[in-house]
């Protein structure tokens, strides 16, 4: 545990870097650069509690999945009480004879729809005793072009009434690629160097660099906090119908 704490402490301390520095150009700006959707009906629902749902990878990759798990909850605690993906994991690992193997219906669902469906989310919501589930899965978490690190994923908040509520899609990135002129030559052009003369590549600092700069960046996007603690009283606007 104090292993996995240290490396969430080093890629949030990475992140806040980026971000101030103006790093990356994907940190600005996510209205234009995600597909963004709010139900019309979203503030018409309370929303104290929400699962996080157990993350999944398009293409297998356990530690990917377990370390967005964590800094998810870590990064947005203040904005919503969270059942952590731990607990909903064992809450589905729990014996039961009508039950079957739930975990892997959710697992299979969110792998293949990015969301859990509204039969299964009004389930999940009264087994889990949550007003609302979140769907997320990593849909790219690579090293592209021979150095920058691309993480793209898929949320979907789901009500405990089955309404998919909002939803998000996106990719960030971190890093140049070896081949590009900004890595291998200096502002004036006047110097270069080899790739394969560089220090070993860093793949987990830049995928934890470019995670917390998508999550960053769909901050605020995110239901605001007090949308979570009464019903809403405002007309309800449709932002953007296009997920």
């Amino acid at each position: 545990m104090n292993r996995s704490k240290s490396r969430l402490g080093r890629l949030m301390a990475q992140g806040v870097i980026i971000l101030a520095l103006g790093v990356s150009a994907d940190a600005a700006n996510a209205a234009a650069r995600d597909q963004l959707y709010t139900n019309s009906e979203l503030d018409g629902h309370q929303l104290t509690t929400v699962a996080l749902l157990p993350v999944v990878a398009s293409a297998d990759n356990p530690g990917a999945e377990r370390l967005v798990e964590t800094i998810w909850v870590d990064l947005y605690e203040v904005r919503t009480r969270w059942m952590p993906a731990d607990a909903v994991r064992a809450r589905l690992a729990q014996p039961s004879g009508e039950r079957g193997d739930l975990a892997a219906e959710v697992a299979g669902q969110v792998w293949r729809r990015g969301e859990v469906d509204p039969e299964l989310a009004v389930r999940l919501a009264r087994l889990l005793g949550v007003d609302a589930l979140l769907s997320v899965r990593i849909d790219r978490w690579e090293i592209a072009d021979g150095g920058r690190a691309i993480v793209e994923m898929t949320a979907v908040l789901s009500g405990a009434d089955g309404k998919r509520l909002w939803g998000i899609s996106g990719l960030a990135g971190c890093g140049a690629p070896r081949n590009s002129g900004r890595q291998n030559f200096n502002s004036e052009m006047g110097r270069f160097w080899n790739p394969r003369l560089e220090p070993p590549d860093r793949s987990d600092e830049k995928l934890g660099g470019a995670l917390y700069t998508l999550l960053a960046r769909w901050e605020a996007s995110l239901p605001a906090a007090p949308l979570y603690a009464r019903e809403g009283t405002s007309t309800p606007v449709e932002r953007n119908s296009t997920y």
